[in-house]
């Protein structure tokens, strides 16, 4: 399941993959940044879309400085660097991935998306992640 646009940004739920992580390839530009590792434990996928949504949601003045910093979701992205410039209606995405055995590392990407697609993709991501980690959290309450 695809919210958003593998060529801008997109997050794409593999919801059969795994009994107690949630599964999420993320992708900027066309390219597939968390290609190591897309399996997310859901309390913080939640709370790092949340975050996101509450950074971006509503337009503002362009950040000073590097504040732009995007992806920081925990370890399933530490092996990329991202950045969301806000800029109006418009987000400005840059990422380059960086790790150590990765075959994208180096490769840089880049795309401008509308701030209500940008929000729409998190706001629907967001509610799969919350609505997956109820699933989760029942199945794990269960013993099971």
């Amino acid at each position: 399941m695809l919210f958003g646009t593998r060529a801008g940004f997109g997050l794409e739920f593999h919801l059969e993959g795994d009994a107690y992580l949630l599964c999420v390839d993320v992708f900027v530009g066309g390219l597939h940044v968390t290609t190591w590792d897309n399996a997310f434990y859901p309390p913080l996928l939640v709370k790092e879309l949340t975050d996101e949504l509450r950074r971006f949601r509503t337009p503002g003045a362009r950040p000073a400085g590097f504040a732009c910093d995007f992806l920081e979701w925990g370890e399933y992205t530490n092996d990329v660097w991202a950045y969301a410039f806000p800029d109006g209606d418009w987000i400005h995405l840059a990422c380059r991935p960086h790790g150590d055995g990765d075959t994208a590392a180096g490769t840089e990407s880049v795309a401008t998306v509308t701030r209500a697609g940008f929000v729409e993709t998190l706001e629907r991501s967001l509610a799969v992640a919350e609505r997956e980690w109820e699933v989760r959290r029942a199945r794990l309450s269960r013993g099971g």
